[in-house]
């Protein structure tokens, strides 16, 4: 058996509590983005969009809570179970997924609120 930090090991449980039941509906769709949660398969407008584990993590987090801002420290915390400002990989897998999902499509789907967070879908991504 491996030894552990006890803060470590409390950081593990809470990341679980956080992600609640795993009664999730199977597929997540948010305009032309879809997410597979069961394959870990993600298109937009009908085109398979390749992500890495963290970036998956991040986007499904997102959608999981559409329309909602979603603070860099909600992502450290769920994602990398870190909490703090830190450091910039939030910034740096958002301008990823961005790339990845939102370059020369419309709408945009991945927005930021500055000094708040990031919003995945809303008005814009429903239509509205």
């Amino acid at each position: 058996m491996k030894p552990f930090e006890f803060h470590e090991l409390l950081a593990r449980i809470r990341a679980l509590l956080r992600r609640g039941p795993m009664l999730h509906p199977q597929t997540i769709q948010l305009g032309d983005l879809v997410l597979d949660s069961r394959a870990r398969e993600v298109s937009r407008g009908g085109a398979s969009v390749e992500l890495t584990a963290k970036e998956y993590a991040i986007l499904e987090y997102l959608a999981r809570r559409a329309g909602e801002v979603v603070s860099r420290d909600e992502l450290l915390e769920h994602v990398w179970d870190r909490f703090g400002p830190e450091s910039n990989v939030v910034d740096v897998y958002i301008r990823r997924l961005r790339r990845k999902l939102d370059e020369g499509r419309t709408p945009r789907l991945l927005r930021t609120r500055r000094g708040q967070g990031y919003v995945l879908g809303g008005r814009e991504a429903a239509g509205d």
